[in-house]
């Protein structure tokens, strides 16, 4: 007998992965889409959905096609079609995991006045809209389109089995950002991501060596195809867009299980499902050794201070 409640006791807890292409700018078509995979998973017993970074309405690929005024226009549309916490899109998000009793951790793009925002929200099994997190730092030419983050929610949930955090794309890359999770206890975690294997080959496996936690890779896709319904009086260089890329996203979502041993997927141009069972004991196994929210952390001697600025949900 324990004198707490024991993880052991909950099983496994079953994490699907949607590797979904958008349609492009299209914020509503895009979550139909998601919608269907996601079914797909629930029949197969998934108790928690992710997706890849700004999946809804599309990763905002074209300033690394173009950078004249003309991308501008590209700007208004994603805008355009960026969620808003209190809109119609994430309303029917929160719907469908308090009807199939399923908690989503999923990458949208977020607006807020003229500015738009990398952000993954959380939404619990009821529905509720746990919290939201804003991309820290975008990259490179990310820069041009959204605007930085804030430290409001960078915030762990519990499942069944233990803490599950999410951070997006390169922000992976912040140990203090990975540190901050890790302090709040952290089992399970997510990162989101467009896709492409060059991004998460190395990334995604060192998260579960040093946190001894579960890693989900969770990736986009996205290739010419996928952007066809783009008007072209709105986005007078759609032609030349499908003839830059083929493939502009490739995918390679994947689970990697607290020893790095990367246990499903990864699957690479194509949509489909990565899907896993989850433990809390192969945490706690692998933690003896180094536990990075515990013993190993010397919280006497080293400290961590977060400046939790914004509205968090």
């Amino acid at each position: 007998m324990v004198d707490h409640p024991s993880l052991f006791s909950a099983g496994t807890l079953r994490l699907a992965v949607l590797q979904v292409a958008p349609v492009f700018l299209d914020a509503a078509a895009t979550w139909e889409k998601i919608k269907s995979l996601a079914l797909t998973a629930i029949a197969d017993g998934a108790e928690v959905l992710v997706w890849g970074e700004s999946l809804i309405p599309g990763y905002p690929n074209w300033p690394s096609f173009d950078l004249s005024e003309r991308q501008e226009r590209l700007y208004a549309i994603y805008w355009d079609q960026a969620l808003t916490l209190d809109g119609p899109v994430v309303a029917d998000i929160k719907a469908f995991a308090k009807e199939h009793k399923v908690m989503i951790m999923g990458g949208i793009a977020e607006r807020s006045a003229g500015s738009t925002f990398a952000t993954a929200i959380t939404v619990g099994s009821d529905g509720e809209l746990l919290g939201r997190h804003r991309k820290l730092k975008p990259t490179w030419k990310e820069r041009l389109v959204w605007a930085d983050g804030d430290g409001a929610g960078l915030k762990t949930y519990d499942t069944k089995i233990g803490k599950i955090g999410v951070l997006n794309c390169w922000e992976n890359w912040l140990p203090l950002a990975r540190a901050v999770l890790h302090q709040q206890g952290e089992f399970i975690h997510v990162s989101l991501w467009p896709g492409n294997e060059n991004l998460v080959k190395d990334i995604g496996r060192f998260v579960a060596l040093e946190a001894k936690s579960w890693s989900i890779v969770a990736c986009g896709l996205l290739r010419s195809s996928d952007m066809t319904n783009l008007d072209p009086d709105l986005v007078p260089f759609k032609d030349e867009m499908l003839a830059y890329k083929e493939v502009w996203q490739n995918g390679g979502s994947r689970i990697i299980a607290p020893n790095g041993e990367v246990v499903a997927g990864p699957i690479y141009n194509e949509e489909g499902v990565v899907m896993a069972d989850l433990d809390a004991r192969s945490v706690i196994e692998a933690r003896q050794l180094m536990d990075h929210s515990g013993h190993y952390s010397r919280s006497d001697i080293l400290s961590l201070q977060v400046v939790s600025s914004g509205d968090a949900a």
